[in-house]
């Protein structure tokens, strides 16, 4: 009996095996017998709860040694397929991704339709699982602590740090099952979305090279550098000459929005004008098989004629391109369109860099007496694309970098837990993480308000030179703004981000994922935030009163 017990114990449990065994029948079964949307959707709710017991019995096995830390770990994946709050949580998980497609319109654009359900089941996993990661790791912790069980776990050779550790990687192993059951089902819909009947060859021809695939984007620059620099410095000299007022608070937010405004109108091609634009370092040169797209979108700047056509002709490398019986065609596009040219490889592969001449060839509008500038956004209204792999593995870097995110969450959520009651510590993991979700705004609200200086000197010196005038011109808001700025610029320092890299939208829009930039988020949210966080509390767990915590 004993020797039975120990084989269940370590081994796969075998009511896991049953469990999966038979969802995966009842799987087979519905695409069997009924391959409608809803038997479909039903077929990838039980694949993915099949997934899921498979998982978890691996788990159990892989955490069934006798070590303290795998055995915390062990009782916290238990723990959480017990939970009522987790339980349903996974449930709506396992449910809502398979039926994002009955959701989708079959007349809208296949590409759409693929993009949104990308964007949507990721989206939607990633909230699912962040609200199940933060109840899990504050409910564990805490629900040990209030119910006396920290004392029988913490009466064997368990050190309290070790005992927070185990926490925190029984509910990184869980989260790691769950990202790879959502995603495993999120990429099966896509592909068998995006294998459905587009409206139309070009339809066709943009989920295939345009969504389901890994493309690296290259900025243009100007074409002289030097000269461009040169402009910019001259005309934030003439504009400091002429008003000393504009750079009297803020002297280099102000040089940051005159070279704003001049790259702007670096982007901007006036009636019968050319303005060459230098896509370096592409890596296609002397490669014959390289795929390269120039994706544009083009408006016009006149805000009464805002929807008409632009009109312009294009040079490839100082040749004109596209040729029709070797005449140039000139590209007529819809105002705010985005459009993706293929770039002839034999043109590409003639140097690592890429000019690009734009001709401005728009026509006077009706209403109008002459014709309208051509604008392309800065960041991408113009840019070139170079293929760099398919859809697989940049889907798996956006999976990587959606389970280091949660990571981060459990961290948080089991420091909080340690120092905290649970309402408090769900209250705090939730402010964290909401706070990590609009870092990025607050840094451009915030840095575009209060950032003086152009490097970390120089914004101490500035603050302090502005505080003080504005100190003795009895200007006290303007001085308590200015000394508030290095309470917010520490805050953003220290607070993390979770949407820097927007993996999701760049694998919506086939924009690759780079592995340096996955490992280097993975440092940061796998490694240096939960380091910091855990050292935080277990200073404060380690020195807590856990009897009086019980009671």
């Amino acid at each position: 009996m004993a020797r039975r017990s120990d084989r269940r114990h370590r081994g796969w449990p075998v009511p896991s095996w049953a469990a999966a065994g038979a969802t995966l029948l009842v799987a087979a079964g519905a695409i069997w017998l009924d391959l409608t949307p809803f038997g479909t959707a039903l077929a990838g709710a039980t694949a993915m709860a099949a997934g899921f017991g498979l998982g978890l019995a691996l788990i159990r096995w892989l955490l069934g040694g006798p070590s303290g830390i795998a055995g915390v770990a062990r009782a916290v994946v238990d723990e959480a397929v017990r939970m009522r709050s987790t339980l349903v949580l996974l449930i709506l998980l396992v449910g809502l991704v398979p039926v994002l497609p009955l959701l989708l319109d079959p007349a809208e654009r296949l590409a759409y339709r693929v993009q949104f359900l990308i964007s949507w089941a990721l989206g939607a996993t990633g909230l699912i699982l962040g609200f199940l990661t933060i109840f899990l790791a504050c409910g564990s912790v805490c629900g040990d602590i209030d119910s006396g069980r920290i004392h029988m776990t913490l009466s064997k050779p368990l050190e309290r740090w070790e005992y927070l550790l185990g926490k925190w990687l029984g509910i990184v192993l869980y989260d790691l099952l769950l990202v790879v059951v959502a995603g495993g089902g999120a990429y099966t819909l896509v592909r068998m979305l995006a294998a459905g009947p587009a409206i139309d060859a070009a339809d066709r021809e943009a989920v295939d090279r345009q969504v389901l695939v890994a493309r690296r984007e290259v900025a243009p620059e100007p074409d002289n550098p030097q000269e461009y620099a040169a402009r910019i410095a001259a005309a934030i000299a003439s504009l400091e000459a002429d008003s000393p007022e504009f750079f009297a608070t803020q002297p280099a937010a102000t040089r940051r929005r005159i070279a704003a405004e001049y790259r702007r109108q670096w982007h901007t091609v006036t009636p019968d004008m050319e303005t060459t634009f230098v896509f370096p370092r592409l890596g296609t040169q002397g490669r014959a098989d390289a795929e390269v797209q120039l994706e544009v979108e083009a408006r016009v700047t006149n805000v009464d004629v805002d929807l008409a056509d632009v009109r312009f002709a294009l040079w490839l490398n100082g040749r004109p391109w596209p040729l029709a019986n070797g005449t140039q065609v000139e590209e007529t596009l819809p105002s705010r369109a985005r459009h993706v040219f293929d770039l002839p490889a034999e043109r590409i592969a003639e140097s690592d860099d890429l000019r690009v001449r734009v001709a401005n060839r728009n026509l006077v509008p009706p209403g109008e007496t002459r014709p309208t500038a051509i604008t392309f956004a800065p960041g991408d209204g113009l840019r070139v694309l170079v293929r760099t792999g398919g859809f697989e593995a940049n889907f798996i870097r956006c999976l990587v970098l959606l389970w280091g995110k949660l990571a981060l969450v459990a961290a948080a959520g089991v420091a909080a837990g340690a120092m905290f009651d649970l309402p408090s510590a769900i209250l705090a993991t939730l402010v964290l993480a909401a706070g990590a979700l609009g870092s990025e705004f607050f840094r451009d609200a915030l840095g575009t308000y209060n950032v003086v200086g152009e490097s970390t000197w120089g914004r101490v010196v500035d603050r302090m030179t502005l505080a003080a005038g504005s100190l003795r011109e009895q200007q006290f808001y303007e001085a308590f703004r200015m000394l508030l700025g290095f309470v917010s610029d520490f805050v953003l320092w220290l607070l993390p981000s979770l949407t820097s890299d927007a993996a999701i939208r760049r694998l919506a829009t086939g924009i690759t994922i780079p592995w340096p930039d996955v490992l280097t988020r993975l440092a940061l949210l796998c490694v240096a935030y939960p380091l910091a966080l855990g050292a935080m509390g277990w200073l404060v767990f380690d020195r807590r009163d856990l009897v009086r915590s019980s009671s």
